[in-house]
């Protein structure tokens, strides 16, 4: 995110007017925000090995809804496992031959996204729900064609989810909201770029915002200024303990104003799902920093 603190306070009273997101017709309950697990905290398990171990921590937790990130849905073969530690490697730039390897690998899960059986979704779809569990939210990794986005609509059904989580590029803002009438489902938008964000909210009416208030704080924002400002246009909300323009930390010891955006979201019962972001060192597959995410916000809801 790359904007100013002036950029920044005279976006935000715009916003709120040009969203038109509709909690109502998408599913939300009224009241204010339930908490559920965004399985990135668990990105550095494999597609293989996710699911049982996702479902555990749900069970573990009490969590009833998760956002599921797209690398523990698509086979492992299109989706290398995010490694612990991920976030701070520095990244070099891509030799031509794996250019070229990434070229071939996005063919391949192009083909995979327009073939797949919807029977496979399903099938995810009623493991969870054996659990009394449920994918409330697919993180998706969009598509670039109509018929994949449409398909990636498709897929979201099929797991059962009620809204697709995704970052937009700009010029397939009219694709997705096309797809999103068609199917009538909620799209939270993630984002890096308010006046981007500003122009897609006002592309369709089942496009929110899916702030996150640990990236948020990050690039040097106020997570709760920009919440209080701009809760009516938030389908949903990630959280993740930050230091400004610093890295992630655990909950409660950064500066993401985690504790106020809860309390205030109670106070003005927002009807939204709060997901649970752990990202800090020492996460990425464990089980037991995920329990200490979810008790510092369930002790804040109390």
């Amino acid at each position: 995110m790359n904007f100013s603190r002036r950029q920044f306070n005279r976006w935000a009273g715009a916003v709120a007017a040009a969203a038109a997101c509709s909690r109502r017709s998408f599913g939300f309950a009224e009241g204010g925000p339930g908490l559920g697990l965004n399985t990135w905290s668990l990105r550095a398990l494999s597609q293989q090995e996710a699911i049982p171990i996702i479902l555990q921590v749900m069970k573990q937790t009490k969590l009833h809804d998760c956002e599921l990130l797209f690398s523990h849905v698509e086979p492992a073969r299109f989706n290398p496992v995010f490694p612990v530690g991920l976030l701070s490697a520095p990244r070099l730039p891509p030799t031509p031959q794996q250019l070229e390897e990434r070229k071939a690998t996005a063919a391949a899960l192009t083909e995979w996204r327009l073939s797949v059986p919807m029977s496979y979704f399903t099938s995810l779809r009623s493991t969870f729900e054996m659990q009394g569990l449920r994918i409330k939210a697919y993180a998706a990794r969009l598509g670039s064609s109509e018929a994949e986005i449409d398909r990636q609509f498709l897929m979201t059904k099929a797991l059962g989810a009620d809204s697709i989580l995704v970052r937009v590029p700009e010029p397939l803002t009219n694709l997705v909201a096309a797809a999103a009438e068609k199917h009538r489902m909620s799209v939270g938008l993630q984002f890096s770029d308010l006046k981007a964000l500003q122009r897609q909210l006002a592309a369709s009416k089942y496009f929110c915002m899916d702030p996150d208030i640990g990236d948020l704080t990050k690039a040097k924002v106020n997570a709760l200024q920009f919440v209080q400002a701009n809760f009516k246009s938030i389908g949903s909300i990630d959280l993740k303990d930050a230091m400004p323009g610093g890295p992630s930390v655990p909950f409660g010891d950064g500066e993401s104003h985690m504790k106020e955006v809860l309390q205030f979201l109670k106070e003005k019962q927002v009807p939204l799902t709060a997901y649970i972001d752990c990202d800090y060192a020492g996460t990425g597959r464990s089980p037991e920093e995920v329990e200490k995410c979810v008790s510092y916000a369930r002790e804040v809801l109390v």
